[in-house]
């Protein structure tokens, strides 16, 4: 019987795995090359988190994001062809790779030598808007509105057409996609409206601008989610409490490209006292990133669990290179991988390292990615899982195993979410709430990952 660890996250802020088009696709069928050695007993579709009857586990919950592809048109892949009882997606409309240029479809916009004709191409680029809400009305339970990120604007973005954008600008492009998918989405998924900001400036004349747009829930990203710290968090999110952003109806928030220990922690508190104070037992709390998929398939690197002692330090993902050497091609079958997890307590290190010879350009096949990914997943799920399973014990339980500055902060959401006049609460406890986020917590951000 396979772990499934969906049940287990009912009161916590959830994770999502940011699924990797080529991982969704593979484990959707049993392709192997012929004669390559694999566990015994497994197939490449056990490898589908996704899927209840995978024989190692299952977890229900995953983001995918619109970006991956050029069109709506119908791509099998474990997303696609999932059983919905038992999953939810979120659907990503492509906002980085929006902001980026990158999206395929929008070369033409790099044409243009004004904001204006920017903003006026974009106006009339129906056909990419078209299928991005299309895309994610037919993929995802629910899906973030399609935004303009006002990062456009750094330095590091002027290769993208909208680095040319005033924010008032970004902003008006952000409320005509609004208005774009209220005409035209078939109301078969929920939209997440996505707030952003670079300073408290921006990030308040960007919610003034769509607050009124209530769709079904929210999306933090830029510095309005966790890159601006907890404070600046908690502050966005009290002043949308102070305007019924939470009422019922409006049942989801998610935060951008972040998946640290601490994090998950701190998010669960916030949908706690969210549940609480608004009246909403509905409310969920999700969070991302594609760690998983960029170490194990790009970089090829093994996840290791936290050790998640009473020191703030122990609470990070690590990470290091995967056995990779041509020899285990040949001997690997003498040799256990080192690291649990329901793949891991059945790989040798023949099933990963399957090129042999010095002239071979790498030991390792998509197929041995794959099977690291999966691994990397697992430990991601657990690990998280685990945090919170920790820090939401009973208090005297808690204080033997998790770090006071983390319990503390945690005290302090639950608290401060109840005030209605927080504002100076919330800044006199400025140097607690950036505290418990030192650098060596952060271990678990991966280069060109979370860039949201």
């Amino acid at each position: 019987m396979a772990i499934d660890l969906t049940p287990r996250w009912d009161k916590f802020a959830v994770y999502l795995p940011a699924m990797q088009h080529g991982y969704a696709s593979a484990v959707d069928n049993n392709k192997l090359l012929k004669g390559r050695d694999f566990p015994k007993g497994l197939k490449l579709t056990d490898l589908d988190f996704l899927n209840p009857k995978s024989k190692l586990w299952h977890y229900g919950y995953a983001l995918y994001s619109a970006g991956q592809f050029t069109d709506a048109r119908p791509k099998a892949c474990a997303v696609a062809n999932r059983d919905r009882e038992h999953t939810t997606i979120l659907g990503d409309s492509g906002g980085y790779q929006i902001g980026k240029g990158t999206l395929r479809g929008t070369e033409h916009l790099k044409r243009a030598k004004t904001s204006a004709e920017v903003c006026e191409l974009w106006r009339q680029s129906g056909d990419i808007r078209k299928w991005i809400v299309q895309w994610l009305e037919d993929n995802s339970d629910y899906a973030m509105t399609i935004d303009m990120p006002l990062w456009a604007k750094f330095p590091s973005n002027s290769k993208t057409p909208f680095h040319k954008c005033s924010v008032e600008e970004l902003i008006d492009l952000s409320i005509g996609n609004l208005d774009y998918i209220k005409r035209n989405a078939r109301g078969k998924t929920k939209w997440l409206n996505v707030l952003q900001g670079t300073t408290a400036e921006d990030s308040k004349q960007w919610w003034d601008a769509v607050k009124g747009y209530r769709m079904g829930g929210w999306a933090l990203a830029g510095n309005v989610g966790w890159r601006g710290g907890l404070e600046n968090v908690l502050y966005y999110v009290l002043t949308m409490r102070d305007d019924n952003a939470f009422e019922k109806g409006q049942d989801w928030m998610h935060v951008l490209g972040v998946s640290q220990p601490t994090w998950a922690v701190l998010l669960t508190a916030i949908q706690r006292a969210i549940r609480t104070n608004c009246s909403n037992d509905e409310f969920r709390i999700s969070y991302d990133s594609a760690s998983p998929f960029q170490a194990g398939g790009r970089y090829q690197q093994v996840v290791r669990y936290p050790k998640f002692t009473k020191d703030i330090a122990s609470w990070a993902m690590t990470m290091h290179a995967a056995p990779l050497n041509p020899l285990y091609a040949d001997t690997g079958a003498d040799y256990h991988f080192p690291y649990s997890s329901p793949v891991g307590d059945l790989l040798a290190l023949s099933h990963l390292n399957i090129r042999g010879g010095e002239f071979q350009r790498g030991a390792y096949d998509t197929v041995s990615n794959h099977l690291l990914t999966n691994h990397n997943l697992w430990v991601y799920v657990r690990g998280f899982l685990e945090a919170n399973e920790l820090a939401f014990m009973r208090a005297s339980e808690a204080d033997k195993a998790v770090p006071q500055k983390l319990l503390d902060m945690c005290a302090f959401i639950e608290l401060i979410m109840g005030e209605e006049r927080w504002q100076a609460k919330l800044k006199k406890e400025k140097l607690l709430l950036a505290d418990v986020f030192s650098k060596k917590t952060a271990k678990d951000v991966v280069a060109g990952d979370e860039l949201r």
